[in-house]
């Protein structure tokens, strides 16, 4: 049987066909990958993936030297759920996108041990300014209560904030701050804090060195709030504090026994726009300290409570 012979015009034909049908699967190959990936990016966004898909929340804030509350040079890395970060060395300051459920930041700087600091409960979408986060090249352990000023019973979860370290107080009103930055040499002396609901704030000042490493506070009274108008508060020791060009609210009172101790052994907070206060004190001798709300104004008494049944009044306290 004689064969055929294709013409050249044939030939051209079932080229083109050919090269069409590689075309086509060329096309198809190619839009199956496109797929692929959408589908993969999809499923990566669903899950929270990494390279900044999923729900975060904004961390923002300032590392800085305990000795001169100036930022650390060289620059520190700041790290928390898995993103770090190089504070900047000018301000000290940080900005990081972290997973909603991360708990602690890191922070760690050449030359000194690292810092891990507790955050706040985190949620999606929020921004948290933590603040100034202290590191120095010791670290101390500080440990304190929190107590009712008026009842003095124990004060249960108030928030304890110190150099950027935080606490809450136990049912006992005990609380302990790790890792919180200490430079025998430094000069600063930067105030902490208490917040707890139903309480007016609190600032305290750490100015004892520690022992063996460790702090211990004693009590740290809480004042609750009352109207401008409260029925009688209970005390022995009663007068009226008045602070030109300031707000009289806030006034702190730091009570020495005996007169010549070196650190107050509680404080009590002006409640009243009225600038009354009164005082539970067991007898004995005590130092007064007002000190307003600036710090800038100060007044002083040495006082003598012989009994509990006896009203010591003051008279009125002008702080100059």
């Amino acid at each position: 049987m004689a064969r055929r012979r294709i013409t050249q015009g044939e030939w051209r034909a079932a080229r083109s066909e050919r090269r069409m049908a590689n075309g086509f699967h060329s096309l198809a190959t190619h839009c199956l990958l496109l797929l692929l990936l959408s589908m993969a990016i999809l499923l990566m966004s669903a899950c929270g993936g990494g390279g900044g898909l999923g729900p975060v929340a904004v961390l923002q804030g300032r590392v800085v030297m305990v000795s001169t509350g100036l930022p650390p040079n060289p620059a520190a890395t700041v790290e928390a759920g898995g993103v770090r970060a190089t504070t900047d060395t000018q301000e000290g300051s940080f900005r990081i996108s972290v997973p909603p459920t991360t708990t602690q930041l890191i922070v760690r700087a050449a030359g000194m041990p690292s810092f891990t600091f507790r955050l706040p409960t985190l949620q999606a979408g929020q921004t948290y300014d933590l603040g100034d986060l202290y590191i120095g090249p010791e670290t101390v352990v500080v440990r304190g209560r929190i107590v009712d000023a008026l009842t003095q019973q124990p004060v249960e979860d108030a928030i304890i904030s110190l150099l950027g370290q935080l606490a809450q107080s136990d049912s006992n009103g005990r609380f302990t701050l790790n890792e919180v930055a200490y430079d025998p040499n430094g000069v600063l002396d930067p105030p902490g804090t208490v917040q707890r609901t139903g309480y007016l704030q609190r600032t305290f000042v750490v100015d004892q060195p520690p022992i063996e490493g460790e702090i211990e506070l004693g009590d740290i009274l809480l004042q609750p709030e009352t109207d401008d108008n409260p029925p009688n508060t209970p005390g022995n020791v009663q007068g009226i504090v008045q602070v030109p060009n300031e707000p009289v609210v806030g006034t702190r009172i730091d009570l020495f026994s005996p007169p010549d101790a070196q650190f107050p052994s509680e404080s009590v907070v002006v409640t009243r726009q009225s600038g009354e206060f009164r005082l539970w004190l067991l007898p004995g001798n005590y130092k007064l300290v007002f000190i307003s709300v600036s710090g800038n104004r100060r007044a002083q008494r040495t006082i003598t409570v012989t009994s509990l049944n006896t009203i010591l009044d003051l008279g009125t306290i002008q702080l100059e």
